[in-house]
């Protein structure tokens, strides 16, 4: 039998581990074996919520070479891995008719309900098994251990902004979380102090909880094995391990914060769940909850870029509330009219625009920063990495699941057929193009999840209640 190396590199010290991006030159990349391991894919699903000004969204031309649109725009450095679907549609499922129950749940409720899992809202509860989603679908594919250990965290769920004010008329766990296995809901992390040490310091380590309690840094616990480490590598590689490092720190700086972790904890959790996070300096300037969104934003993307570079996860799904307040962008916007409020009146199409944008430049923020990172193959961290962007609903005054907003990028490890292309199902859909499109029933969000799955080698054809297989576009 032949025994395959991990590809991994840890450095651990008082409990505390620290996973190392991929370094050539290193030991144990030399090692007999070494060579017949291939990168793991990754996946990663983003909740932009209350739909898109989808004017401002949609490219005029299919295939490529398509002009890029206000909102599109900061995609232009990854375009070539990056594909736009225009007209898919999933109304029937978020909205059965007739409603089975004869008191469904609201708009939002049903589309972020059903947002990676394709089973309503209406008529299932939140503890129905059928109920399982696309991250936690591909684990054990992810998560194979042909290469070594799996990663220390199974799969990590973030929800940026906090809690949903609303439940929108439904169990609450349908607004607030993504992922779902078996009817079983995994909360989302909302503070990312929490996860930084859930990523660095997992499970119940006694010496690392002390070393947190205690105020130290993560990284003065393996100072002394990075500097071993260090003369051993090539000047390249000694270069991107004092970068690595360096990163870590600057998180850890930007971490610091006074007070509690602000975090949902699960029922049943321990006081761990409850740690005081580590007390620091505040972001510059007045602490309000729009300046705060901001700069967990940003906290976040560099922790999601970090947990794939190193192989502490390979599945992510990351939620931003829909009641964010967004007033450090469109100023003089009071708390009173967060995100929602603002998609709901349609009344500021360009203040829409704006957030939209924000968020997709976001997004593309940690796509660039996981194509930059190269595996043992000579790919990225980005071409074995698969990367969903969607919404709960496509507009915010009609509020419809159809004409959706996609984003796929990445491409599953050369699985899917993501080369930069806009993919339109709607080809008479008129330009200038109004806020809602006409409706097409041909194509439906779950075949992007069911070509993903055939992406992976689950060869299944149905996935929750979406039918129709795979989307002949989306594979190679």
């Amino acid at each position: 039998m032949r025994t395959r190396q991990s590809r991994r590199l840890f450095l651990a010290g008082a409990g505390v581990t620290l996973a190392l991006p991929f370094l050539p030159s290193a030991l144990w990349s030399r090692r007999a074996g070494a060579a017949t391991c291939v990168p793991p894919r990754r996946f990663m699903a983003w909740l932009a919520p209350n739909g898109m000004n989808m004017p401002d969204w949609t490219p005029t031309t299919a295939g490529m070479g398509w002009t890029s649109t206000p909102i599109l725009a900061p995609l232009e450095p990854i375009r070539n891995k990056v594909l736009i679907v225009t007209g898919l549609d999933h109304e029937a499922i978020a909205v059965p008719e007739p409603s089975p129950t004869g008191n469904p749940p609201g708009p939002y409720a049903a589309g972020t309900g059903c947002f990676l899992n394709m089973v309503p809202v209406d008529g299932h509860d939140a503890t129905d098994p059928t109920r399982i989603s696309l991250d936690q679908a591909l684990l054990p594919v992810l998560n194979s251990a042909d290469c070594g250990a799996p990663p220390s965290l199974t799969s990590i769920s973030i929800g940026l902004g906090g809690d949903n004010i609303i439940c929108d008329y439904a169990d609450c766990a349908f607004t607030r979380a993504l992922s779902w296995n078996s009817g079983m809901v995994l909360p989302a992390i909302y503070d990312p102090a929490l996860l930084f040490d859930a990523m660095f310091a997992p499970g119940n380590d006694i010496a690392a909880r002390r070393a947190i309690a205690q105020r130290k840094s993560i990284l003065d616990s393996v100072l002394a094995e990075a500097r071993s480490l260090s003369v051993k590598l090539s000047p390249s590689d000694r270069l991107k391990l004092d970068e690595h490092t360096t990163l870590v720190r600057n998180l850890e700086t930007r971490l610091q914060r006074t007070g509690k972790s602000r975090v949902a904890v699960p029922s049943g959790a321990g006081d761990e769940a409850c740690m005081p996070a580590r007390p620091g300096p505040l972001p510059l300037g007045p602490l309000t909850l729009s300046s705060l969104f901001e700069y967990d934003f940003r906290l976040f993307v560099d922790l999601m870029a970090v947990a794939f570079q190193c192989d502490i996860t390979r599945a992510i799904t990351f939620r931003i509330g829909a009641d964010s307040d967004y007033a450090f962008l469109v100023g003089g916007r009071p708390y009173t009219a967060p995100h929602r409020t603002l998609s709901a009146s349609g009344s500021d199409l360009a203040a829409l625009t704006k957030i939209d944008a924000y968020e997709i430049t976001q997004a593309a923020a940690l796509l660039q920063k996981l194509d930059s990172v190269v595996e043992a193959d000579g790919q990225t961290v980005l071409d074995h990495t698969t990367f969903y962007l969607g919404s709960d609903i496509a507009d915010g005054v009609a509020k419809n699941h159809w004409d959706m907003p996609v984003i796929l990028a990445g491409g599953a490890s050369g699985g899917l057929k993501v080369d930069g292309r806009h993919v339109n199902y709607i080809p008479q859909l008129p330009f200038p193009r109004p806020l809602v499109g006409p409706r097409n029933p041909n194509q439906n969000t779950g075949q992007v999840f069911i070509s993903i799955l055939h992406a992976h080698g689950i060869l299944q054809d149905t996935f929750g209640l979406a039918t129709g297989g795979p989307l002949s576009e989306l594979m190679p």
